[in-house]
């Protein structure tokens, strides 16, 4: 992995790649120019932004005509003869030209890691340095992650989206009417979307997901029932661990006697529900 500084308006090119080349901005701009087998394109280069020019390419970088420019870049090359990963990356459609950091977070994460190596020159950076280009590689083909998740559409995204800011002041029941004038569908309209699709209405999923983070405390915590009731969003234990043992067949006292042998997101994954607890857990989109 190298670095490249460049004055306001330079040029780079035209050439053709005889290996494979990522490149990444940390300053300034690039109009990139490219042609290649089954077409060409012109793209403006920005930091954020991982472009991978691919063996065959015919390209040319224009550099910021504005202020000087700094890249980082790292060549190199494929076994593709053998039946491993490379040579299935290889096969079917073309290969992306660029990807945005924002799409995948990971990809910034291992350019930066690549740039950290760089400063070293010992045998286990140039090791590792080999593993975290061939992950680089296969994120940047792959793209991001696509799942439930993913395809939630506007109305479900946005009553998973309302809990999960009202969730930030701790775990509560959320009515169906709460969702209802946050996603501005009638309850009628909500309950079919989450039927349709997980089996159950809105209020039955994020219960299944409220027992499954008590089911967690259950077992890596010392608090107790009554604790971890009021945590869940239950007004006492007793309506608590009656609601518990009728998802998780055990009562809660005797669940935490299993220790970690039982997975606590079992019936939220049994209703497909697990794209919505990571969701509900993670950042406000």
């Amino acid at each position: 992995m190298l670095l490249a500084d460049y004055p306001p308006g330079a040029v780079f090119g035209p050439r053709v790649l005889h290996s494979w080349e990522f490149v990444w901005l940390l300053e300034g701009s690039a109009t990139w120019d490219w042609q290649r087998a089954g077409g060409s394109d012109q793209m403006v280069l920005r930091p954020g932004m991982l472009a991978l020019a691919t063996v065959g390419m015919r390209d040319r970088l224009r550099w910021d005509p504005d202020r000087a420019s700094r890249h980082a870049y790292v060549h190199f090359d494929l076994d593709l003869a053998g039946d491993g990963d490379a040579s299935g990356w290889m096969a079917g459609t073309g290969w992306p030209a660029v990807r945005d950091f924002a799409e995948v977070p990971l990809l910034a994460s291992l350019c930066d890691y690549l740039i950290e190596l760089a400063e070293r020159d010992d045998p286990a950076a140039i090791e590792r340095a080999v593993e975290v280009l061939t992950l680089l590689l296969k994120v940047f083909l792959d793209g991001p992650v696509r799942g439930a998740e993913s395809d939630l559409g506007r109305h479900l995204s946005a009553a998973v989206d309302h809990v999960r800011r009202v969730w930030l002041d701790g775990v509560r029941i959320v009515t169906v009417d709460d969702l209802s004038t946050a996603t501005g569908l009638s309850a009628g309209h909500l309950h079919r979307l989450f039927r349709d699709r997980y089996g159950c209405g809105p209020a039955r999923a994020l219960e299944l997901i409220r027992l499954a983070r008590a089911a967690v405390a259950l077992q890596r915590s010392n608090q107790s029932l009554a604790e971890i009731a009021t945590g869940s969003g239950y007004t006492n234990a007793y309506h608590f661990s009656r609601r518990f043992t009728g998802v998780y067949g055990l009562r809660p006292g005797a669940f935490r006697k299993q220790g970690e042998e039982i997975d606590p997101y079992q019936p939220v994954r049994d209703a497909g529900l697990l794209p919505i607890a990571h969701r509900l857990a993670g950042p406000i989109r």
